[in-house]
């Protein structure tokens, strides 16, 4: 088996077009020098070999199957697709990377599982914002009780783009939002309301909003691949403090407002004054300094380390079994 040191490991890439390419060029970075790409689009093949000149190519998937020193398969492939793909690379003993959601359905799931755990093979999904250093410092945010009690979480995740056809709006973007709820609180919400429209397709929506309760919080997720601007926000109101995680500030990816409201008690009014307005505090805020490397990066470290010590990986099945459960449920 291959460790994430091992810079010499053959490594296989099926599915060469955005994420694909994404992947190849993570990789690169890492220095992994034996990567070997296949994509039924020979388009997709070629111009991803174009550029990154180390890659190799090889003609048909079985290739890749039947090599004894491939141990570890990374898939950039449409979920629609990929049941049977994976379920073939399994029987041949490979460990998967595989990116989010996966598949279509559950039953589909249970049975790579199933498969999995016959073949003693690591399935790992690719959730990258479990890999995110910001939300791992958010997760030890909370479990330090910082913000105080949590009130109420709101995501924003809205761009043009990238439009998918297999899947709607809540399955490519929604997911990424709900893998930090159960992340952060190793469980999920309730829907209280979901609100969806199809734009430009019908049966495949474009624009969600998730209203949800997770014990005494609400909870609000916003996805829209039909906006204008690039937004990916993550609002927590504490009974303390809140904090803003704003993907897309650079300088300070992450602020902690030393701000909350609350009604004072009626025992403590005065006889004579009564007050009904909402005290609010404002103090210092901060924005921490917090050491970050690439969520990619991170999630490939994790996905190989595991595969050599035998550990279930974060993201693992039942991981992203809850979530596509919870997505077909809506």
């Amino acid at each position: 088996m291959y460790s994430y040191n091992d810079k010499n490991q053959k490594i296989a890439l099926i599915g060469c077009g955005y994420w694909g390419t994404i992947i190849a060029k993570t990789l690169t970075e890492l220095k992994f020098k034996n990567i070997i790409i296949f994509d039924t689009n020979k388009r997709n093949t070629k111009t991803l070999k174009k550029k990154f000149l180390n890659l190799r190519t090889c003609e048909n998937y079985n290739e890749i199957l039947v090599d004894e020193q491939i141990k570890n398969i990374f898939f950039a492939t449409p979920p629609s697709k990929n049941y049977l793909i994976v379920r073939k690379a399994l029987e041949f003993n490979k460990n998967i990377f595989l990116e989010k959601p996966g598949v279509i359905k559950l039953s589909e799931l249970n049975l790579l599982n199933s498969l999995s755990e016959k073949k003693k093979c690591n399935i790992m999904f690719g959730y990258i914002y479990c890999y995110n250093n910001y939300i791992q410092y958010i997760k030890k945010i909370l479990g330090k009780n910082l913000l105080g009690e949590i009130l109420y979480m709101n995501f924003q995740r809205q761009n043009l783009g990238p439009i998918r056809s297999d899947v709607d709006v809540a399955d490519d973007l929604s997911s990424h939002d709900l893998s930090i709820i159960l992340f952060l609180f190793n469980k999920l919400p309730d829907v209280l309301t979901h609100v969806k429209y199809s734009i430009l397709k019908k049966k495949i929506s474009d624009i969600s909003n998730l209203h949800m309760k997770l014990k005494n919080m609400y909870i609000d997720i916003s996805n829209s691949w039909l906006s204008p601007i690039k937004v990916r926000t993550l609002t927590i109101i504490g009974s303390k403090k809140m904090l803003l995680f704003n993907e897309m500030n650079v300088a300070e990816p992450i602020k902690i407002y030393d701000k909350y409201a609350k009604y004072p008690k009626m025992e403590q009014f005065n006889k004579k004054f009564f007050n009904a307005k909402a005290l609010i505090h404002h103090g210092k805020s901060i924005s921490p300094k917090i050491k970050s490397t690439p969520a990619l990066s991170n999630e490939i470290k994790h996905f190989l380390d595991t595969n050599i010590i035998k550990n279930k990986p974060i993201t693992d099945i039942k991981f992203s079994f809850k979530i596509l459960k919870f997505l077909k449920r809506i």
